[in-house]
Parts: C-alpha cells; structure tokens; sequence
C-alpha cells in the first residue's frame, strides 16, 4: 500500500458560502493552536531556557505539529528534527525526502538513522520498530548533544497504549500508559500533546495548514494497535461517553500507584543489601516480604539490570527458587544473565561466564624469587608474596627454595587455619565460608610436593613450625579485576 501526502490546507475552488463562517472558524483555529502551544510550554519548563531539543520527526501529522510549534514557540536553532528509517515500506525513502524537505523549510537541523537490521521471522514488527526506533533517537540526542527528546503522542495514542497492555495482562505501573515526561539517562523524554486527542491535533495541522504523510501500517488491522483504533475503540465509545477520559483517568491513577510501588520496591531492594554494581543480593530479606512486595522487589531487580520483565509463570518460578527454595544451591537463568544461589545470596553473572569446573584453570609450576606477585596464567589473577608476623606465615628462605604448584583445590585435601586447631577438608571449608561450588575450581591452592601450602578464600595451612627468627612470608591471591564475582570470596589480608 503507498503512502498518502495529506494536506491541510483548504480547496482554492471551495464556495464563497463558506467565508460566512470565517470569523468562527478563525476563532476555532487559534483556541487549537493555542492548546498546543500552551501544552507544549508547560513541557518545556523542565528544561533551561534555551536548551536544545531533539523531535522524534516520522513525518506524520502528530509530529508534524508538534516541529511546527516548537520552531515557533522555541527557534529553529535550537530544534533538531530526527527521523528513522525503518526500512519497511516501499514509501520509506519518500517519506526521508519529505521530512528533509520539512526540516529545510522552517530551518531546523535535520538528521536522519537508516536502520541495518531488521525484525526476524516471528518477531513483533512494533515492537522491534520502537525499540530499534528508540535506540537510534537516543544515539541521537547524545550525539546532538541535547537536553530533551519530544515524541508526538497524543491522548488517543494513550488510549490505545492502555487498552493493549491491558489486553496482555500488564500490571498496575504499564497500565498506567505512557508518563507526559520521564528522567531518562540520555536525558528528559517529553510526550507534550499527552494531554490532547487526536481530533484537535488533527485541528490544529488543518488551520496551521501544514502538510504530512500517512503511514499505511496506521489502517493495518493485522497489528493489534489499528485494530483497536478503526474498531474496539470507536464501539466502545459509542456505548460509553466519556470513554477516552474516564480510561485515561484511571490510567493516571495506576500510574501514581506504580510509581509508589517501584519506590517501596526500590528500598526493599536497598534492604537487602542490593550491592553497587546489582550483582548480589541477600535472599532472605526478600523471601520475608509480603507476596505482592517480594514479586514487585524482583521486577525492580530485573528492570534494574535490563531483562525484560518476567511472566507471572516466570516470576512465580524464580521467587519459588531463588527466594523461597530450600536446596542449598539454584540456577535460573534470564538471558543473557544467569542467576545464582547459593545458601542466602543470589549472584547474577552473563550466560557465557566461564564455567570453572567444565573449563578449570591449568596445573601451574613455579618458584618464587622474591617478587611481591607472581602471575598465574589462566587464572586471571595473581599470588602475592608479602612480609607478615601472621602465625601461619611461613619462612621465605624455606619457600624460595621450593617449587610450588598451583592447582585448583581439591575437594579432600586439608588445610589446618590455626594453629594447633584440627585440620579440615577444603570442601568443609569453602562450605563454612560462603563460598559456592561454581567458584571453588577457580581459587587457586598452592601445593609443596603434595602439601597444601595456601588455598585462595581460605588462607595459609598453619601445620608448619617456624624457627624463632626467621623471616615470615604470607601468600595472598587477588584476581586482575576487581569485579571478578571471586573477589567477594577472598580470606581477609594477612598481618604485616
């Protein structure tokens, strides 16, 4: 189907009846342009007074209205229109051509972002189309350097956004539709003509008279969003007045109540002991919630980390076996992350982190030198060699005579922390110490012949006499990066 130019300005060869209704239709026109102007002001008092802003230009009335007010009412210096080229119309290139040619004649900048890839098979087109499209905006602003990027949706488009999320079983904060105005990373996303229908958008295009083009994915009731808007929608205000702002009431309502809900959530994760950088968490805290709280505390998680939201089926699942398990130990997995739990904490690490028991690190053979590290390739860390008055150091004269081997630690092997305390399995004491199976492999233990001399997350074995005098040395084992999940496992630094 080809895209239709629309115009709004009026026939030439119209009757001269109707300059009877002139003076009425004038006033009309300026109350229109008035209530976007004036909505589009109060958007704008977020900003600074002359910060600069990015439109989100498709060429179609709605943001064809809104390029025309803000050059107006802002300056055309201070306004980049954008448009994204989707690739999946045959009037595409035309429909780049038009908004140039937009852009030129008020005098703003203008760029556009041809899209490379495209949905694959079974995708949902709209979907990737907004998500493809908002990515590129966003590249956008940041490379205009603006403070703001505006979208063109009205209250109809709010109106359909809430029936569709309500038709896929969202929850309170979607159902509350799209927010007028979000603090984003790259900047504020402004929706100004929020607040008005599409009929005094429509209004206002005719009496500015200015010309667009119609998407033909618009009229196309093969997607959920045109079938509501040609049929469900019209029907069911036909039987119901009042239905766009009795809907879009309560949407406003949920809204508030999703906004408090991510707030509660948002602290009950801080309870928790969220750390910094998201990738840990105490599960009991959590599991202590009510239903309704511990589930919203997840989404947050979730949202907080950039997976999309879970099923309710889903959810159910990992509150059942990250929160609420009894097993010592769970894997859940929300590509591209994977959840971890073991005992009380709940770590999260990339699906392709290296499994170290499938892929342990190699048997290393070495001797110390006196350096103060030593590298260990394939462990992607390094032992320290360090002067200590710590009991279980050992005699640096003695140690720079060995060859050391680093392996990782075998289950059964003993290491004695103190000394004249028992000697115990190292798997009884990775066990005592928090630390998980899958991480076990990955922590170095340094044998003389076959005595273990250091395991990594333990410290020294303290069977070894010293004689009175001698100069002490302690190993530690740090990784090369600290966000390394083996760095939060580690025995605390010897005595200097």
């Amino acid at each position: 189907m080809a895209s239709t130019r629309r115009s709004g300005r009026p026939d030439a060869a119209a009757g001269a009846g109707e300059a009877a209704g002139a003076g009425a239709d004038q006033v009309a026109r300026a109350a229109v342009e008035a209530a976007v102007d004036t909505a589009i002001e109060e958007a704008l008092r977020r900003l600074p007074l002359r910060a600069k802003l990015l439109v989100a230009f498709s060429g179609g009335r709605d943001s064809t209205v809104l390029l025309d007010a803000l050059v107006r009412l802002h300056g055309p210096s201070l306004v980049v229109a954008w448009h994204v080229h989707h690739g999946l119309q045959p009037a595409a290139d035309r429909w780049l051509a038009f908004c140039e040619r937009e852009a030129t004649r008020h005098g703003v900048r203008f760029g556009c972002t041809r899209l490379a890839s495209s949905p694959a098979p079974g995708d949902n087109v709209e979907a990737w189309a907004r998500d493809a499209r908002y990515e590129a905006l966003w590249q956008a602003v940041a490379d205009a350097g603006a403070a703001a990027l505006l979208t063109a949706h009205h209250a109809d488009d709010q109106l359909e956004t809430v029936f569709m999320r309500l038709a896929r079983g969202s929850g309170p904060e979607a159902l509350g539709g799209m927010a007028p105005a979000e603090r984003r990373a790259g900047g504020w996303l402004l929706r100004p003509l929020l607040g008005l229908g599409r009929d005094r958008i429509d209004a206002c295009a005719r009496a500015r008279r200015l010309e667009w083009v119609d998407d033909p994915m618009n009229a196309d009731e093969t997607y959920l969003r045109a079938t509501l808007r040609a049929r469900v929608l019209p029907a069911l205000a036909a039987a119901v007045p009042g239905l766009r702002d009795n809907v879009l009431r309560s949407a406003a309502l949920l809204r508030e109540t999703g906004e408090t809900l991510r707030a509660i959530a948002d602290a009950d994760l801080h309870d928790a002991g969220l750390t910094p950088d998201l990738r840990s968490i105490d599960r009991c805290t959590l599991a202590g919630l009510p239903a309704l709280r511990r589930s919203e505390a997840t989404r947050a998680w979730f949202r907080m980390l950039g997976l999309q939201m879970p099923t309710q089926a889903r959810l159910a699942q990992w509150v059942a076996q990250m929160l609420l398990g009894g097993s010592a130990a769970a894997t859940l997995t929300a590509p591209p992350l994977r959840f971890r739990r073991y005992r009380d904490r709940i770590t999260v690490e990339p699906v392709d982190a290296r499994d170290w028991r499938r892929d342990p690190p190699p048997v290393l053979t070495l001797r110390w030198r006196g350096e103060a590290a030593i590298a260990l390739p394939g462990w992607n860390g390094r032992l320290c060699v360090r002067p200590s008055t710590d009991a279980a150091a050992v005699d640096a004269g003695w140690l720079a005579g060995q060859p050391l081997e680093v392996r990782p630690p075998p289950a059964a092997a003993r290491l004695r922390p103190r000394h004249g305390g028992p000697s115990r399995t190292l798997k009884n004491l990775y066990q005592e110490h928090g630390v998980p199976p899958w991480l076990r492999a990955a922590m170095p233990a340094v044998f003389v012949g076959e005595r273990l001399l250091y395991a990594a997350g333990l410290g020294m074995d303290a069977s070894r006499e010293l004689a009175e005098g001698a100069q002490r040395v302690h190993l530690h084992w740090r990784p090369d990066d600290p966000d390394d999940p083996r760095s939060a496992v580690f025995e605390s630094a010897a005595a200097v």
